[in-house]
């Protein structure tokens, strides 16, 4: 067989009769143009499909039977097909027989299954099948359960990477390897890794393309000092566990590219110096917690923010928030998060307070918005559990709603949704309203 035919022909039931649906089906046959095409776009074709159906594709046809094996790079997701042995012995003979079967190209490794971290001796076997300029994404996740295992040397000899995504492990010793250089990385996204702050300034000075960092409480430094010209994302997290150091400053620098920058759960909060970035349009969480905040000249102005989020350890603090507003004086949108996991978002011309108590520091907090943005649209008010008529109208009367400033402004009150648990992970980077958790 050497064409594939798409037929309109239904089964038949019980009697002869076939199933029409209703309607006759129109049958399609003729040559078969996809086949024709060269094995080198039928490889990229076939590596945009997971592997199980990256697979199967080689029963087709005859002319297919190479292509998955020979032409298609290995797109191997463990995601995708292990679900039911993460836990189990199968996992690693499974991917080893995967690989072995793949003696092609490889495109993307994504390893994440919680069982991975009882064969980290199989990953120097497992990298080393595949050339050094043939992975461009490399997903290493070990499970939280077990203490950073370490990262074996191998992974970090691919000089095409475009993604690098690890999670819980422990980085060579710089004695083992120099650091590694990524001339075509975009994305870098290190979670409870252990590495020390000259590999990680080693890593971040050799990969000069990057467009993406995602920093989620990580071991072993203190100060991050990032200069990318094309960086556009950057993302910090930094939550106080143990013994661990918190982070102390970070300094972006040359940020001529760069559009977001978002720090969740930074308790104390380190010195965070900013320079260059004339396209920053999200930034947050900022707030009392930050010791220190300098962005760009000695002006403090940056017209550029649209969207800025504040986080508030303690009671609401009015003249915090009217200096921020100083400060970004375009805003479209300021996000607040209040104590007690109470969050306030308020903006201009549209606000929302998330997790809104009525309780009277919340309340004299958003009566100040009602009573003062003369061109505010929205004002959402988002609360964590559902309310009664009564309290509406009562909250409504206490806000002096009818006496607000902007005559056009509608005060809805929403149920409110829950934040992800790193939802500035992912969503963050895409997302338009990264700190929003109302449904």
């Amino acid at each position: 067989m050497d064409r594939i035919f798409f037929s309109g022909e239904r089964k038949r039931k019980r009697g002869g009769r076939a199933d029409l649906g209703g309607a006759e089906a129109p049958s399609y046959e003729g040559p078969d143009l996809i086949s024709r095409l060269p094995d080198h776009v039928l490889g990229a074709i076939v590596t945009l499909l997971d592997t199980g159906e990256g697979a199967r594709t080689a029963v087709l046809s005859r002319c297919w039977r190479h292509i998955w094996r020979d032409a298609a790079p290995l797109n191997l997701d463990d995601e995708s097909f292990f679900s039911s042995l993460c836990y189990g012995d199968e996992h690693h003979p499974v991917i080893s027989q995967i690989i072995a079967a793949h003696p092609g190209p490889a495109r993307r490794l994504a390893l994440r299954s919680s069982a991975l971290y009882a064969f980290i001796g199989h990953y120097d076997a497992w990298n080393f099948t595949f050339t050094s300029h043939s992975i461009q994404e490399l997903y290493l996740h070990f499970t939280v359960f077990h203490h950073h295992p370490e990262l074996p040397a191998s992974a970090l000899r691919f000089a095409k990477l475009r993604v690098l995504d690890i999670n819980n492990c422990t980085f060579p010793a710089a004695g083992d390897c120099s650091s590694p250089v990524f001339p075509y990385l975009t994305h870098l996204s290190l979670r409870h890794a252990v590495i020390t702050e000259e590999q990680l300034h080693g890593i971040i000075s050799n990969s000069p393309g990057v467009e993406a960092i995602s920093l989620d409480t990580n071991f072993g430094y203190r100060r991050l000092c990032v200069s990318l010209p094309r960086l556009r994302y950057l993302a910090i997290s930094d939550r106080t566990f143990g013994e661990r150091e918190e982070l102390s400053e970070v300094i972006v620098e040359d940020a001529a590219s760069l559009e977001r920058l978002l720090l969740h759960e930074v308790d104390n909060g380190p010195t965070v110096r900013i320079t260059g970035a004339e396209k920053l349009k999200i930034l947050g969480y900022l707030g009392v917690g930050f010791p220190i905040v300098e962005l760009g000249n000695s002006s403090f102005k940056f017209s550029t923010v649209k969207i800025l989020a504040l986080e508030m350890p303690e009671a609401p603090k009015l003249k915090v928030v009217i200096g921020y507003l100083r400060c970004f004086p375009c805003l479209e949108k300021l996000h607040i998060t209040l104590p007690s996991s109470a969050s306030t978002a308020a903006s201009r011309p549209s606000c929302c307070l998330q997790q809104y108590s009525g309780r009277k520091p919340h309340l004299e907090f958003a009566k100040f918005f009602v009573e003062r943005a003369r061109v505010l649209e929205v004002m959402k008010f988002c609360n964590t559990a559902r309310v009664t008529p009564k309290w509406l109208e009562n909250q409504c009367k206490r806000l002096n709603i009818m006496e607000r400033a902007s005559r056009c402004a509608q005060f809805p009150f929403v149920l409110q949704g829950q934040l992800p648990s790193r939802f500035w992970m992912g969503e963050g980077f895409s997302s338009d309203e990264p700190f929003m958790p109302c449904d």
